[in-house]
């Protein structure tokens, strides 16, 4: 007969030790368990002034499961089962699996030590003993699933990226997903950007053209899609990187392309935005292209090749991650892992004075995140005193940046939209941190900048901002700002139908004190600040092949190729990300925040990262979640 599961197992896991089986029939069974949900502990705020309390805030108590057991054996084998229950009990921390029988799945209750256990002898029965036990045991909140882990997220630091559209990017392993044409290609480990490997193509000195291409991708006529890569050339010389576009019978139909310059032994960036012609369905990202009869010394290893979408508004890829179909009855911790290269510098690639990357994680659990503001490329803002567009800057989104000469001098509007947002929505309102992307062209200028935020009569300025002493791009925290600015009833009224909201005009002011280059600004982001907001130090260099963002303990740790926990030194402030069922979670993911790591923030770069949860119940799991 099916009988319910009711154990003290050692971890919870589809397949875990069981330490104790509290329901087996030899010698303990169940009669009753009592696994009601927690209490709801809140605090509220009240005033004579008027009627009722205000809910100011809310959390679930720890709670009590209360276990009815049966023990029926002889007196010798009653005691040692009642034994190793007191020793589970007497555990500091311990887990209860229970699976209702008929439930496809179990929930596990992580408990604290317990000691209220009311015991009833019932004599009479010779040589065997009968017991009854009312065991209460002292548990979490919430009871947990199983670990729900989530696909890999590759999160570039350009917000106008998309999922990766070609296999195998990095070459890590192999070279599959490639073709070398006029050549050959092999993965080799003589040179690499990222990781230990990458691609090397090798011309056959005969082929007056010599390329690495990969296999189809899918694409959509009219949109744009982007080829980026690393190449390092043996030989100072001219290298294309192209798309060729294909119909839905892989017919060819056109190449579009680029050229630049390399020098000999030096890892460039290589890049490539286009639009898809009319007709096509496929393309193939060529991210080296040799011309001429190379011969065949002219090698070129290529790292990091990916071809993707330009997205037209941020979207999970660009910057930041959706998490969707959260299972569970509750908000719980989301997990988040970091390929560790992405976010500090192995030894071998490490030089004094590097510096530390800063990163900022962000989530935001309501509305439609799309409708959300985002991050506003520069050159589409207006432009005001000594401002205009100039494109092809190399680490550049998409290669375009409003530049400021400086030549009216004082703080004054430098650019800015003439209206923003241009709908009102619900999905406007909120709390942002407000950053810049720019970038000096002298290190020793003196620049300040401010966030000036206005709507009819009201005008808000920022706290003036010095930028860092380096010419590298940053991103300039200039502060947070609400929408919409003053008081918000947020509902009509009584009726608790929420109010659509509109932005200010936002304008940046910015001001050169001494000096006599540039500023070249790129991107303006507006970051989630109302829930919850966690930066994190990584440490200069490292050895863990991970970081662990471990949202359950508030705290940052490294992982070895086996899975082992590595010293290293990570700081955090902030509160960690979690996530909640029955919405879209977006958690932003912004690389480089810093000041203080030598390079600055890289457009090309991007951090792999996989996310996970454990869900969390109120009581059972239900099939579905």
């Amino acid at each position: 007969m099916d009988v319910d599961t009711v154990q003290f197992v050692d971890s919870v896991a589809s397949s875990p030790t069981v330490r104790l089986d509290l329901n087996n029939e030899a010698p303990w069974g169940c009669t009753g368990v009592d696994f009601s949900p927690p209490q709801l502990k809140t605090a509220f705020s009240s005033t004579l002034l008027v009627d009722g309390e205000r809910l100011t805030a809310a959390a679930y108590a720890n709670r009590t499961l209360t276990l009815s057991l049966e023990l029926i054996a002889g007196q010798d084998a009653s005691a040692t089962a009642m034994q190793a229950l007191w020793r589970e009990l007497d555990r500091p921390t311990n887990v209860i699996r229970y699976q209702p029988d008929g439930m496809p799945s179990p929930v596990f209750f992580r408990t604290i030590r317990s000691s209220d256990t009311r015991v009833r002898e019932y004599p009479g029965g010779g040589s065997t003993a009968l017991r009854t036990l009312e065991v209460q045991v002292r548990a979490e909140s919430c009871a947990v699933g199983l670990r729900v882990d989530l696909p890999q997220v590759v999160v570039s630091n350009d917000p106008t990226a998309s999922t990766w559209l070609n296999s195998n990017p990095f070459m890590e392993v192999d070279a599959s997903g490639w073709t070398g044409t006029g050549g050959t290609i092999a993965r080799s480990t003589a040179q690499s950007h990222e990781g230990a490997a990458s691609l090397l193509l090798t011309p056959g000195g005969v082929a007056s053209q010599v390329d690495v291409r990969s296999d189809l991708a899918p694409v959509t006529a009219g949109q744009q899609y982007r080829v980026a890569a690393w190449l390092r050339s043996t030989v100072a010389r001219s290298i294309s990187t192209n798309i060729n576009w294909y119909d839905a019978s892989s017919v060819y139909l056109s190449t579009s392309t680029t050229t630049a310059s390399y020098s000999a032994g030096v890892w460039t960036p290589a890049e490539l935005t286009a639009t898809a012609p009319v007709g096509a369905t496929q393309a193939r990202a060529f991210p080296a292209v040799l011309g001429t009869t190379p011969p065949a010394g002219h090698t070129v290893y290529v790292d990091e090749a990916r071809l993707y979408r330009v997205a037209t508004a941020m979207e999970s890829g660009g910057m930041c991650f959706d998490v969707t179909a959260v299972q569970g009855d509750v908000e719980t911790p989301l997990f988040v892992r970091v390929a560790g290269e992405d976010v500090t510098t192995t030894p071998g690639k490490w030089t004094f004075g590097l510096g530390r990357r800063q990163t900022m994680i962000s989530v935001r659990r309501r509305g439609t995140p799309a409708q959300a503001p985002g991050v506003f490329a520069a050159e589409s803002l207006n432009r005001d005193a000594d401002t205009s567009v100039v494109t092809g800057v190399v680490g550049a989104h998409g290669g375009s940046v409003l530049r400021t000469s400086f030549a009216t001098l004082g703080l004054v509007i430098r650019y800015g939209p003439s209206s923003w947002p241009t709908a009102a929505s619900v999905d406007l309102r909120g709390t942002y941190r407000m950053l810049v992307r720019c970038r000096k062209s002298v290190a020793g200028d003196v620049i300040r900048m401010r966030a000036v935020w206005s709507q009819d009569s009201t005008v808000v300025y920022g706290d003036l901002v010095t930028l860092p002493s380096d010419n590298v791009w940053r991103w300039i925290d200039l502060g947070l700002v609400q929408i919409p600015m003053g008081y918000d009833p947020a509902t009509d009224g009584l009726s608790a139908a929420p109010l659509p909201a509109t932005g200010p005009v936002f304008d940046t002011a910015i001001e050169r004190v001494s000096g006599s280059g540039t500023l070249d600004s790129d991107s303006i982001a507006f970051v989630p600040a109302d829930d919850r907001m966690l930066g994190v130090v990584w440490p200069t260099s490292g050895l863990p092949t991970a970081f662990v963002v471990d949202s359950a303990a508030s705290g940052v740790y490294g992982v070895g190729a086996s899975g082992e926990v590595r010293s290293a030194r990570v700081e955090t402030t902030g509160l960690p990300p979690m996530v909640s069922p029955g919405v879209t979670n977006r958690v932003w993911f912004l690389a480089d925040v810093g000041s203080e790591f030598a390079t600055g923030d890289d457009a090309a770069g991007y951090a792999r990262i996989t996310p996970y949860y454990w869900p969390r119940y109120l009581h059972v799991r239900p099939v579905a979640s």
